[in-house]
């Protein structure tokens, strides 16, 4: 879904609840961030994707690929991904992550909560400000995923290694059972040039993230957070 598409939704997927509540169109909640994002980070929007769902489009997904002058990283980018609810299921939340371009494979480092902010009354004169909050809270992250990135890459793991971290991905609940053979199978004969060692922890990585692929969003994100927990602890990362 394009943001024109997204300007365009009509006005059922922010109708009041309640005399007291002020739902927000999302195309405001997109500028919003966008404006953070300029204001406080030298970052620039290289591509943005919408998705909303709910019987009337009330609840909004979207990622915002970024780059700047200077990035090193070439083989991939920073993302921010925000999610809003017009419906009240939950609160605004924005993170942070890496997208590698010749897979497309999404790894979210964590998502925040905004703080002290509701679809009430004086949502016009705080929503900004807490969006920006929020901003200056995620953005310093990209330091330690870059990092992060370079650690994995360095670090080499036999199959009993792989075996092992992917059996604590199970027990920690950052992969399904059922994808345990499918992980395995990718990192050891994977879909993907990656231009790495073909044994780091940044290819089991990249297994992991490509199998996730087309599941739910919000299961991405915990999914990820707690696969960077179990592959930092195992190289003595601290968070």
């Amino acid at each position: 879904m394009s943001y024109d598409q997204l300007r365009s939704m009509n006005k059922v997927h922010y109708t009041p609840l309640s005399p007291t509540h002020r739902p927000v169109p999302h195309h405001e909640v997109v500028d919003m961030v966008k404006q953070s994002l300029n204001k406080h980070t030298d970052y620039s929007i290289v591509s943005q994707q919408y998705g909303v769902s709910g019987k009337k489009g009330t609840e909004l997904f979207a990622l915002l690929n970024l780059r700047k002058d200077g990035d090193t990283q070439k083989d991939y980018e920073m993302f921010i991904g925000f999610r809003h609810s017009n419906q009240m299921r939950f609160a605004f939340k924005l993170g942070i992550g890496d997208k590698f371009f010749i897979c497309d494979n999404l790894a979210w480092d964590s998502e925040h909560e905004i703080r002290g902010t509701k679809h009430t009354l004086n949502i016009n004169s705080t929503a900004q400000l807490r969006v920006d909050e929020l901003t200056k809270d995620v953005l310093p992250m990209e330091t330690k995923i870059h990092e992060r990135n370079e650690r994995y890459r360095r670090v080499i793991i036999p199959y009993k290694v792989s075996d092992h971290l992917i059996m604590e991905l199970v027990r920690q609940k950052a992969i399904p059972k059922t994808k345990v053979t499918v992980i395995d199978a990718e990192y050891k004969r994977p879909s993907y040039d990656y231009s790495t060692h073909g044994s780091s922890l940044l290819d089991l990585k990249h297994a992991c993230t490509h199998v996730a692929k087309g599941s739910f969003y919000t299961d991405q994100i915990k999914r990820s957070k707690v696969m960077h927990k179990v592959f930092d602890e195992y190289i003595g990362l601290s968070a």
